[in-house]
């Protein structure tokens, strides 16, 4: 399956085939927003996120920040101290052509990876319930406009069954599905640049109804 290029800049694109043929990031994955624009081609999406479900206290960030100031001209964090989870980044050419890059620690994957030419990704099984776990939380504009892109690809059940299996001892599914019909955080936020016409308030309508007849099934 092609990658959807159109999805993203090029320096974007330019920086993940970087960090991805770096062998102290083999243990990451693309996760998110932009691991699904780029196999679903639905929206643009402007960061990398870089998981590893290594052993926790296994991953010397320290190192990997020396190897982002080798690799890249332009690196900026505000992490400071020892490393709990992860670091967050602004990498790129200047500070006007940067982009941010989170590299943290994960539960351990449930699903296979994806893997097209170097880049790694996590499949679509797998951002569904890291979706679900933003959403459970409290879910952005982005975050549903995705739920909205999975829903093409799994019935809203399939996505609570992937939600399960990463986090047995996550949320109830009552509680998921409530939560699908919480917008309050995302109404104010900017509307993604969508590459297939969605409109924000159709979405709601759409999760609304499916979150209605995945209630009703249960019955």
């Amino acid at each position: 399956m092609p990658l959807l290029l159109n999805t993203v800049s090029d320096l974007l694109w330019k920086s993940l085939n970087t960090l991805m043929t770096i062998k102290e990031f083999n243990s990451f994955r693309l996760v998110g927003g932009t691991s699904l624009s780029l196999q679903q081609g639905h929206r643009e999406s402007i960061d990398i996120d870089l998981f590893s479900d290594a052993e926790y206290g296994s991953i010397d960030f320290n190192r990997l920040e020396e190897i982002l100031n080798d690799e890249f001209p332009y690196v900026v964090t505000s992490s400071v101290g020892e490393v709990v989870f992860g670091r967050s980044y602004f990498v790129g050419e200047d500070e006007h052509n940067a982009l941010k890059l989170d590299i943290y620690y994960t539960d351990p994957f449930a699903f296979p990876i994806v893997e097209e030419g170097n880049i790694r990704l996590a499949s679509n099984q797998e951002i569904a319930a890291m979706k679900f776990e933003v959403i459970a939380n409290g879910g952005r504009k982005k975050d549903f406009w995705d739920i909205h892109e999975l829903l093409d690809v799994f019935t809203l059940e399939q996505m609570l069954d992937f939600y399960e299996k990463r986090n047995p001892y996550g949320a109830t599914r009552e509680e998921l599905l409530e939560q699908c019909l919480d917008f309050s955080l995302a109404e104010d936020d900017l509307t993604p640049n969508c590459y297939k016409d969605k409109v924000w308030e159709l979405i709601k309508l759409d999760i609304e109804e499916e979150v209605k007849s995945t209630m009703d099934s249960q019955d």
